[in-house]
């Protein structure tokens, strides 16, 4: 009898491995610690998941366990059990998520250091070796050196068969060693205070009761708070107080770090110990932050997705702010939603989800309002002026315009411009009516091919050649096109030329988008051009001005949720408003006003869900079914072709009712010369979705080339 233990590695594998422990090891292992084993040639570190105690041999040749890392284990059985669950719903190897979980201040990893042998010395001193094998013993007389720094100086592509050839004559010794950084600050758990009544925030709806009751007694559900902003950060400052006062922790996550600023005055005023958690830390505040975290002395922690696989504990809330943010949706590295993780491991951990929004996600909202989860505090009526312009932008900076310009330069009151797209927008339109083509089967528009005159549509791939005439009302068509943000800067610096023109874009650099945003925060810039990209690098209220260049444009995406993508755009660009009577907001169009872009400037979420809502059902589009993204990527385009054509025809026989809708090339928008297969699948309940998934995975596990990754709509 002997014991055995089960790991997993930081490695795009699904399996685990299982080794043996010495005699000496036993008892210094843990689940959820760290361990040194031989893996093929290597040697790495894994992860515990399992030990087996007094388990009889097997019938294989089992490897043996090389060092045990920890002293207690990092993560505990319910952690490793959230990582288990996200892997099976996500289809990204589990291994990958723990190496996100790591602690920082204790990443360690294996070091190779060549050594010089006395043989080594008395070959280097006679002289007889010549070349390459010289230089590195050369190198070598004085100290111990990595074969990547050899690799590196001696400009050696391959340096592996020369320092095998010197090993086995003997005249270099090659070690392994384990590499460990400084250990982190040493701090103590904090002693658990008297327990008191909590005092409970206020709640009128049935809803806010029942979210009061489920976090007293930490139960697990998911709640949706919808509003402004102002409204739900009360309540959910009285929620995070009303959660750590019985020593719960409480996670708050962002979309990305610039929304960090946005919570700044927020977590000042809270009364419980907070920490900050995102990739911008340096070393050193991650590693205080960490045990900060850990050890309990912090109750709140405000951070980005990676928030999530900080392993502290008890858990009792999660708060995702801005929930409809794509960004939440990792794409590198393990693909995951932190939007879907944040609630598998609130289910694992009994504790509470509150997913926060003042224009949530269409599906989200429907979902919360059946299953009556939904707190709607109601929004802040706009007091701006709001109007609609069909001229040219020119025509609009230099006639329209140019005397509010004019007055709000004179009063020192800043004006920005927003330009949603560059180029053309890549579909086509009726200027009179309003049609927009669109694929027959899908209903969502279709994109204009300039160079061809093709219409092609992104979810099922369909061709057509493009109409010249409105199928409606007879009038010619014409291809969506906006202009972009340096012809806006030119048309603003010829019609203001005393005046400095900044345009704030993705792809400055992070040293110019800081010198620009600390210019318009000063006052100092009175214009400014940008895309979305700088909605969450400028502060709220600061401008007097905002003027949409083509708002319209962006409902023509090829994507179902293109009209919700829109109003959230608009939602948050209207936070840069000051909201009182003497601001105003214009929006130019090319055609007709579209209904959603005068609801999403009214901030009206209620109607234009209601006006959603039924063009989803109509066309069977989530919430009324789920709408699963499968994208294949391999070595090559040919590979997966390949392997696209093995999934069909697996699903096909496993599933023959299920809807396919592909598959089609596409490309990684910000790698160009990237290609992979997409296809979508539509599923009628979460049974199927389930039984998909469990496919999808043992597809993959027999197939490791491909890089398969899911996206799921519900």
């Amino acid at each position: 009898m002997a014991n055995y233990c089960e790991v997993i590695f930081p490695l795009p594998l699904f399996q685990t491995f299982l080794y043996r422990l010495p005699e000496e090891m036993t008892g210094k292992a843990w689940v959820g610690s760290r361990v040194v084993a031989p893996l093929g040639q290597r040697k790495l570190i894994g992860y515990v998941l399992e030990i087996k105690n007094d388990r009889p041999e097997p019938g294989f040749r089992v490897k043996e366990i090389i060092d045990c890392l920890d002293d207690k284990p990092i993560w505990s059985e319910s952690f490793i059990k959230f990582i288990l669950a996200l892997s099976d719903f996500s289809l990204s190897p589990p291994g990958l998520f723990m190496r996100l979980s790591e602690p920082p201040s204790r990443k360690q990893k294996l070091e190779l250091k060549v050594r010089l042998t006395e043989k080594g010395q008395q070959a280097l001193t006679s002289g007889k070796l010549k070349g390459r094998k010289q230089d590195l013993l050369s190198l070598l007389a004085d100290r111990q050196l990595s074969p990547l720094y050899l690799k590196r100086k001696l400009g050696i592509k391959e340096i592996n068969p020369y320092l095998k050839s010197l090993e086995e004559n003997g005249f270099i010794e090659i070690k392994e060693r384990v590499w460990k950084s400084r250990v982190e600050k040493n701090v103590q758990k904090a002693n658990p205070r008297q327990l008191s009544l909590p005092v409970r925030p206020e709640g009128e709806s049935e809803a806010e009761k029942k979210m009061l009751e489920k976090l007293v007694r930490r139960e697990n559900d998911s709640f949706l708070l919808s509003g402004s902003q102002k409204k739900r950060q009360k309540l959910l400052a009285k929620l995070i107080d009303f959660a750590c006062q019985d020593n719960g922790l409480v996670l708050v996550l962002v979309p990305e770090i610039q929304r960090l600023e946005k919570w700044r005055k927020f977590s000042d005023s809270l009364t419980s110990p907070h920490i900050l958690w995102h990739s911008q830390l340096t070393e050193k505040e991650k590693s205080e932050n960490w045990a900060l975290a850990v050890s309990g002395e912090v109750r709140v922690v405000f951070g980005t997705r990676s928030a999530l696989f900080l392993p502290v504990e008890p858990l009792s809330l999660i708060i995702i702010d801005e929930e409809q943010d794509d960004l939440y949706y990792q794409t590198e590295g393990p693909v995951f939603d932190a939007r879907a993780a944040a609630e598998i491991r609130a289910k694992i951990d009994n504790s509470l989800v509150i997913f926060s929004s003042g224009c949530p996600g269409i599906s989200r909202y429907y979902h919360h309002r059946e299953k009556g989860t939904l707190i709607n505090l109601g929004e802040e009526k706009p007091s701006y002026n709001l109007s609609f312009s069909r001229m040219g932008i020119g025509q609009v900076i230099k006639k329209e315009l140019k005397e509010d310009l004019g007055r709000q330069l004179a009063t020192e009151s800043q004006s920005f411009f927003f330009v949603n797209r560059k180029g053309y927008a890549g579909y086509l339109f009726c200027p009179s009516c309003g049609f927009v083509a669109r694929c027959q089967k899908c209903r969502i528009a279709l994109s204009l091919k300039k160079k061809n005159g093709e219409l092609t549509c992104g979810y099922c791939g369909e061709i057509s050649q493009a109409l010249e005439q409105c199928p409606v009302c007879g009038k010619k068509l014409r291809p969506g096109r906006i202009r972009g943000s340096q012809y806006l800067k030119e048309q603003l610096s010829e019609t203001f030329p005393e005046q400095a023109v900044e345009v704030l874009e993705e792809g400055l650099g992070d040293t110019r988008i800081r010198q620009i945003a600390r210019k318009v925060r000063s006052g100092k810039t009175k214009l400014l051009v940008g895309t979305e990209y700088a909605i969450d690098h400028l502060p709220e209220g600061l401008f007097s001005l905002v003027v949409l260049i083509n708002p319209e444009n962006s409902l023509n995406l090829p994507d179902f949720r293109a009209s919700e993508r829109t109003f959230a755009t608009i939602y948050k660009l209207l936070e840069l408003v000051k909201n009182d009577t003497g601001s105003k907001v214009v929006a130019v169009v090319t055609g007709p006003e579209p209904e959603v872009i005068r609801q999403a400037l009214s901030r009206n979420y209620e109607i234009f869900f209601e006006q959603e809502i039924d063009y989803r059902n109509l066309l069977n589009y989530p919430p009324f079914s789920c709408l699963v993204e499968v994208n294949l990527k391999a070595g090559s385009l040919r590979n997966s072709a390949r392997r696209s054509r093995q999934l069909l025809e697996k699903l096909r026989a496993d599933f023959p009712a299920l809807e396919i809708i592909g598959p089609r090339i596409t490309r990684q928008m910000w790698r160009r010369e990237k290609k992979e297969i997409k296809l979508f699948l539509r599923l009628i309940s979460q049974e199927q979705l389930a039984e998909l998934l469990v496919l999808l995975k043992e597809f993959r596990q027999k197939r490791p080339s491909p890089h398969l990754a899911v996206r799921i709509w519900k």
